[in-house]
């Protein structure tokens, strides 16, 4: 698992200021003294504990309002002592971070003349996923010694390490859509057997098609056609298209709903919602062939290639959020869609997983593939990316 690269810090809520000084002191104000302060929009950076998440790489940078006509050296440190501080400012019951997850990667550093900003140190915290998730931890790392003055309320910074939900973030695709240039196409083609499953968020189903992913003509998920209630998930194989129209199978809105279909090239096809079976039968026959790009612009009846969000026309997208959108290569039964935690995650390495976008990358255009395959999917715009807690608490 590669490590998540922050460089901005994350905001948590607090009601009181941990370090001493004025509550009012601005490190942005003009003090005769310039002091130094170390930089972030929050004395508090709060990381999630997930099984999916060993490590981190932040960069941490000391500051002054005005440049120096001299470098300015700084000294960085964890201190365990400021521990029980955090703890009562924030009626808290954190314990010191162990000192084996964490590590900076210089000590020391400089404000070069002229400057107002440091060299960043790099900041890693590793092995995460082994610690106990209930517990909470904080690492606070301070500034030990400077060739000038510090300012107090922004001498130390806490890095809180809380455990996360299995899912918090995720993508809106309403306007948007994502193609995937395969790297590795092998993976997806002459599909004698798959599964595809997303966990998603419908806002409205006002048009005709929302589509979720495929290709169109060929083998295609999509909610809604032509009398259909737009809300029922059809797939299109061919020409075939499964199940018939039943207006109680329409999926609910602005709830989050896990969807599943299963497939043989014998035609036998499954539709589970929310891991309950809604429809069996058959739809066509033969094997599925996903692994080909071909961007809209240049598509043409002959010719037409897989994304997610869009098929035909730019107006069939799907007006909601999306996560967890997954390909296996092989039918999988209802236990396992019905297993624990399983529209929330599932390890990358799982047998016949070919393809994995969770959709909580958090910023860009780009959702990892989180399989081995490296079939990363690319948004034709920017994504809006939303903060969730998934599974909710009260489920």
């Amino acid at each position: 698992m590669m490590p998540n690269r922050i460089f901005m810090t994350l905001a948590f809520a607090a009601a009181a200021l941990v370090a001493g000084g004025c509550a009012n002191e601005d490190p942005n104000e003009h003090h005769f003294d310039n002091r130094l302060y170390l930089d972030g929009e929050s004395t508090v950076t709060t990381l999630l504990l997930k099984k999916d998440t060993p490590s981190y790489t932040l960069q941490l940078t000391a500051a002054m309002a005005l440049p120096q006509s001299h470098d300015v050296e700084v000294e960085l440190a964890a201190d365990p002592s400021l521990v029980e501080r955090y703890n009562l400012a924030y009626s808290s019951d954190a314990v010191m971070l162990p000192a084996e997850n964490y590590s900076l990667a210089s000590p020391t550093t400089v404000i070069g003349a002229g400057s107002v900003a440091s060299v960043p140190v790099e900041l890693s915290f590793t092995g995460l996923d082994l610690l106990p998730s209930q517990q909470l931890y904080v690492l606070p790392v301070t500034i030990v010694r400077a060739s000038v003055p510090v300012l107090e309320s922004r001498r130390t910074s806490y890095y809180l390490f809380r455990e996360g939900a299995l899912i918090n973030v995720v993508g809106e695709l309403e306007n948007n859509y994502l193609d995937v240039n395969w790297t590795n196409a092998d993976v997806v083609n002459n599909l004698t057997a798959l599964t595809v499953e997303a966990l998603v968020f419908a806002r409205d189903f006002d048009r005709e098609i929302s589509t979720l992913m495929g290709i169109e003509g060929k083998f295609l998920l999509r909610f809604g056609d032509a009398t259909f209630n737009p809300g029922q998930l059809q797939v299109v194989n061919g020409n075939s298209k499964f199940p018939d129209k039943d207006d109680s199978k329409a999926i609910p809105t602005n709830e989050w709903v896990h969807v599943a279909v299963t497939y043989e090239s014998s035609g036998a096809i499954r539709i589970y919602i929310n891991g309950v079976l809604q429809s069996e039968g058959k739809c066509g026959s033969g094997a599925v062939n996903w692994g080909s790009y071909v961007p809209p612009s240049q598509e043409t009846t002959s010719k037409r290639g897989f994304h997610i969000g869009y098929s035909y026309a730019s107006e069939r997208y799907f007006a909601g959020n999306i996560a967890e959108v997954r390909i296996w290569n092989r039918v999988l039964s209802a236990e396992e869609i019905t297993s624990n935690n399983h529209f929330y995650w599932v390890d990358p390495a799982s047998e016949g997983l070919v393809a994995y976008w969770k959709f909580d990358d958090g910023e860009g255009t780009t959702v990892r593939d989180h399989t081995a395959n490296g079939n990363d999917a690319r948004a034709f715009s920017e994504i809006k990316w939303k903060q969730v807690e998934l599974p909710q608490s009260d489920k």
